[in-house]
């Protein structure tokens, strides 16, 4: 129950734009745990999603994923610190990934980790970051129930990327220590288009002229 409310709170602040995130669960290594396969996040060129190894639905009504913060129009450059989420009736033990592409499925910007319930790792010049058990906590929240919530750093790309897509998937597991049956896959795909130099100008002329009008 403790667990439970704490995963709510957690939920509720992100909703409110203000959190404080920290994990003091001992690591429980089991399977994938410590951090999945790169290239599970549904984006092309992957190698699919969690749905691979957790096979007990895929997108049903019982759960989803969601990402928090993600900029309708990022600045180039800019610092974006995100927050996903994974809800689900069922579940008792959390997993996510995602990865950030332009719209030629190159990396756009890049992905790093900011608590220690996430890690990041490369593959084929693209970045993932997912849950980790292997910073000394648990960041699967292995016997909470309600959901899960992750927090993690995007810095934009430089000017000229274009829009950039987010694709993440996410499971719901039975903590069973098996990826079987009864885990539940959640995906998503989120874009977040570049602010041009022009639109940043008129933006800031309007308020100004607003202020002295």
């Amino acid at each position: 129950m403790k667990r439970t409310a704490t995963i709510v709170a957690v939920v509720l602040a992100i909703a409110l734009g203000g959190f404080s995130f920290d994990v003091t669960r001992p690591t429980s290594v089991v399977a994938k745990a410590s951090m999945p396969d790169p290239g599970l996040t549904g984006a092309p060129g992957g190698s699919g999603t969690c749905f691979t190894c957790h096979t007990g639905g895929l997108n049903d009504l019982s759960g989803g994923i969601q990402v928090f913060n993600i900029p309708a129009f990022y600045i180039p450059g800019q610092d974006y610190y995100l927050v996903a989420t994974v809800v689900g009736l069922s579940g008792s033990r959390w997993g996510f990934e995602l990865t950030s592409l332009t719209s030629g499925n190159v990396m756009a910007g890049s992905l790093s980790d900011s608590s220690n319930a996430v890690g990041e790792q490369t593959s084929l010049g693209i970045t993932y970051v997912s849950q980790t058990t292997n910073e000394g906590f648990d960041g699967t929240y292995a016997d909470s129930t309600g959901g899960a919530a992750w927090v993690f750093k995007w810095t934009a790309p430089p000017a000229g990327a274009g829009p950039v897509t987010f694709y993440g998937a996410g499971v719901a597991c039975d903590n069973d220590n098996a990826a079987n049956i009864g885990d539940i896959t959640y995906t998503t795909q989120v874009i977040s288009a570049e602010t041009t130099t022009t639109d940043v100008k008129g933006t800031t002329w309007g308020k100004i002229k607003t202020i002295y009008r």
